[in-house]
């Protein structure tokens, strides 16, 4: 069953009031927007420049994990005209606000197009037998939609991919049919331009790899609310355009999908490791997609925005190549990083590290005793020689690892959130120099 939090109960109640306040005036021409944390208002900040008003929601050295939207944070979404979003489930909370704010404005999913990394713990945050990667409900009206997979960097992410329909209400509602359809060997084939309805059966859709788009249609026949189950992630096969439209063109978003929402029980953070901004290469996908919305949202100033994604791409670009070579230069035996929470897992696998951490990908985890001391063990038979503390986390465990184990405290590190503006991490750029640089220092002496 879905739980909804009641800590939006007041937010609700409060909102009328705020909004009935005398409203401020933005400078002229600049478009209201809203970022969900520090690092993603950093990005929007360098695209949007001077065309744009932002706020971001959980501001530096703030756990995005453990916040707890604010009336005034509702105001804000819903006089915004783009929302800013990392997704893959990073924002547990963000839609019991949207719905909150009655946010009407554009939602933008930075992560849109990059190859997510699945979560791989055994404990409540794994998949277990899931038959599925993605599910998502719309409220749809009686008529005709086009859902496309198209080519990513040339090629589709798989050549075919079993998909189910179901009339229902809530993903919990129908998942375990979806699964039993998904894993069943009953399917129905479809290709470029076949029908697609809802069903008691799986289809099996082929991507035409002789174009840059397969296409099908989806045809709805009474209006009401339907889940639809991926075996892959819909995000994986979107390039410029949204993955589900009307007749008229128009995107259509789910009231609720897993991962992303938060609000399935089986996930805190959902399938992925939703932290996709610790590899540079993941970023140029964010600016491309922050550039696209606001480019959509204010169109009047497309050359700015396009030229000041393709300058920050150049310094991604030169960034990661320093990082990179810092990186390079450690010996095999000195790869070895331990934090306080799973956070790393972009940066260990684009710069060949191994992170380990007590606590899962989320800060509201809890490691268990077992976890600790297992840990402690590989600390001493792998003689690593410095472990590492974060900012957004209480880092007791982590000193007493460094205690039991005579592992130094090798640094701070940043994960979350940026530092505050006069401190060693206030923009993206310098949040990943300096962790890169207190690695290479630590690990390396």
């Amino acid at each position: 069953m879905i739980h909804r939090s009641n800590i939006l109960t007041p937010i609700i109640a409060a909102l009328a009031l705020i909004l009935a306040a005398p409203s401020f005036v933005l400078a002229k021409d600049k478009i209201p927007v809203v970022a969900t944390f520090s690092i993603l208002g950093d990005l929007v900040k360098q695209v949007g420049g001077e065309h744009i008003a932002l706020t971001t929601l959980v501001g530096h050295d703030a756990d995005a994990h453990m916040y707890k939207p604010t009336p005034a944070d509702a105001a804000t979404v819903s006089g915004a005209k783009v929302l800013f979003v990392n997704g893959l489930g990073f924002e547990g909370w963000l839609d019991r606000l949207s719905e909150a704010s009655n946010f009407r404005g554009a939602r933008v999913v930075a992560t849109q197009g990059v190859k997510a990394i699945p979560f791989k713990e055994d404990d409540e945050h794994g998949e277990g037998g899931h038959g599925f990667e993605w599910a998502g409900v719309f409220d749809l009206s009686a008529g005709s939609y086009k859902w496309s997979f198209a080519k990513v960097d040339g090629k589709y992410a798989d050549p075919a991919m079993k998909m189910v329909i179901l009339e229902s209400d809530g993903i919990e509602a129908s998942e375990k049919r979806a699964v039993e359809y998904l894993e069943g060997t009953n399917s129905v084939t479809r290709d470029h331009n076949d029908q697609l309805v809802a069903q008691d059966k799986a289809y099996k859709l082929n991507f035409d790899a002789s174009r840059d788009m397969t296409v099908f249609s989806v045809k709805i026949n009474k209006a009401g609310k339907y889940a639809f189950f991926t075996e892959h992630m819909p995000f994986e096969f979107e390039a410029d355009e949204h993955f589900f439209k009307d007749n008229s063109g128009k995107d259509v978003e789910p009231v609720e999908q897993e991962p992303d929402t938060g609000h399935h029980g089986h996930h805190h953070h959902g399938a992925y490791d939703p932290h996709a901004w610790q590899n540079p290469n993941n970023v140029v996908k964010y600016l491309r997609n922050i550039a696209a919305a606001l480019v959509k949202a204010d169109p009047a100033n497309t050359a700015t925005y396009n030229k000041n994604r393709d300058a920050y791409i150049v310094k991604l670009k030169a960034l990661d190549a320093k990082i990179m070579a810092q990186m390079n230069s450690l010996g095999e035996n000195q790869r070895t990083v331990v934090t306080s929470h799973d956070a790393f897992g972009y940066f260990a696998e684009h710069y060949g590290l191994k992170f380990v951490a007590p606590q899962g990908m989320s800060t509201e985890s809890e490691a268990s005793a077992k976890d600790v001391a297992n840990l402690i063990t590989q600390i001493r038979k792998q003689k690593i020689s410095a472990v590492f503390v974060e900012t957004i986390t209480d880092n007791r465990l982590i000193e007493q690892i460094s205690r039991e184990t005579n592992a130094k405290i090798g640094g701070t590190l940043y994960s979350d959130a940026l530092s505050r503006p006069k401190g060693p991490a206030s923009t993206y750029l310098k949040m990943m120099d300096q962790n890169s640089s207190v690695i290479a220092k630590s690990l390396g002496s």
